[in-house]
């Protein structure tokens, strides 16, 4: 939570932190402004001090929203600076020297943010070299890791609404399909056109903008085979097929930059498969547990194990018994989620659990156990986002159906 960040700050002995970024590519830039719109930024925290943004003079007005300390990058001279400097590493240099003048920066640095990572290496040293009361450092673990890793009722509202929008999206989509009949193990849509792999993909970010959602990340949509590869499609022109397993896996994000939500649905359309099915059982039997066992204080590895435990005692192979294997359980139980779709904590397996996937109130994850068989044509993984309410327990973000078959009405 933001209200950390200093506290985090003095337990990881940094005095300063500076966030470079655009608040629709940088988590950190969005999460302390509150999500404004500006296409470049710095951000200066320092204990004692209001954190300080240095802003685009085309952007004051959105900078201004931003509640925070502002400062016009023209103020620093940085115009003047580029038109004396053709290297763009070298602008940054001396703009940063001043703005260190300006304010008595001194003591340990640490940088977060989006930039080029060769660029950023060497600026840091030339920081360093022209301001020896400047150490830059590295935080461990990372500062906005830590602080985002727990929501605060704010951020668990917009978390929600965006989650509800998504689900919307599924139901209609669902919807579509059920409308739909069956020729020749082939979904054909009430005029008799074959619904393909891209058409509902097409059809779900539509709805999606519609609601100022968008896809930073393809959305998964796998049948047979690549339903049996975690993170595997069909190709867009192939044809939804009755009888198979379905993978169908959404990540959506608020458009400009925001919060995400993450759900996963499996199943086969039209009429059962047996086999589909008894995978089925099981990996909603293991949601449900992690589900129930998830609790404050408990460390992410600890559902992970769990997981483990019924999926061997059920006879299939995982990545505790084999770590390469490519049938049965072959990744973590989930994930944190929020400003991106992946972050802390994980639920994984550590020989040496630390404090970075640990659970408290507020942590906010996916739980998706899943079981995979390629070579048969078989996947299922069942997804939901949870989060750790006052109670210490997990309650699931935004409640959707689960169903082994997608039942064809036309």
């Amino acid at each position: 939570m933001r209200d950390q960040i200093k506290k985090l700050m003095e337990s990881r002995e940094v005095d300063l932190l500076w966030i470079i970024g655009a608040s629709n590519e940088c988590p950190e830039v969005y999460y302390l402004t509150g999500g404004v719109s500006l296409s470049a930024a710095w951000i200066l925290i320092r204990p004692g001090a209001k954190p300080l943004l240095v802003h685009g003079p085309m952007e004051r007005e959105a900078a201004a929203k931003s509640g925070l300390a502002t400062v016009d990058f023209s103020r620093l001279g940085r115009e003047q600076i580029a038109r004396q400097e053709n290297d763009p590493l070298m602008v940054s240099l001396e703009t940063f020297v001043r703005l260190a003048e300006r304010e008595g920066l001194k003591g340990r640095l640490a940088l977060h943010g989006v930039a080029d990572p060769g660029e950023t290496h060497h600026l840091l040293k030339m920081i360093e070299q022209r301001l020896p009361q400047i150490q830059v450092v590295r935080d461990r673990p990372p500062i906005f890791e830590s602080a985002r890793a727990t929501k605060d009722k704010s951020e668990l509202e917009i978390m929600r609404g965006v989650a509800n929008d998504t689900v919307d999206c599924l139901q209609q989509i669902f919807s579509g399909l059920r409308d739909c009949r069956e020729r020749d193990g082939i979904v054909i849509d009430p005029e008799g056109e074959v619904v393909t792999v891209g058409r509902v993909k097409s059809e779900l970010r539509s709805c999606l903008a519609a609601h100022n959602l968008r896809e930073l990340h393809e959305t998964i949509l796998g049948q047979g085979r690549e339903a049996g590869i975690p993170h595997a499609s069909n190709h867009d022109d192939t044809p939804l097929r009755t009888g198979v397993a379905t993978v169908f896996d959404i990540f959506p994000s608020r458009g400009g930059g925001g919060y995400f939500f993450d759900i996963t649905r499996s199943f086969t359309i039209g009429h059962a498969d047996q086999e589909f099915e008894k995978l089925y059982s099981c990996v909603y039997d293991a949601q449900l547990a992690a589900i129930a066992e998830a609790r404050v204080g408990m460390h992410g590895s600890e559902l992970q194990k769990l997981a483990c435990d019924h999926f061997e005692d059920a006879g299939h192979p995982t990545v505790r018994t084999d770590p390469d294997t490519t049938s049965g359980y072959v990744h973590s139980l989930g994930h944190g989620i929020g400003l991106e779709v992946h972050e802390a904590p994980f639920l994984r397996l550590q020989e040496v659990p630390d404090e970075r996937n640990r659970l408290f109130e507020g942590s906010v994850f996916t739980i998706e156990p899943g079981l995979y068989y390629p070579e048969r044509g078989l996947g299922v993984r069942l997804e939901d986002v949870v989060f750790l309410n006052s109670e210490g327990r997990a309650e699931i973000l935004a409640e959707f159906p689960k169903f082994n078959v997608l039942e064809l009405k036309g």
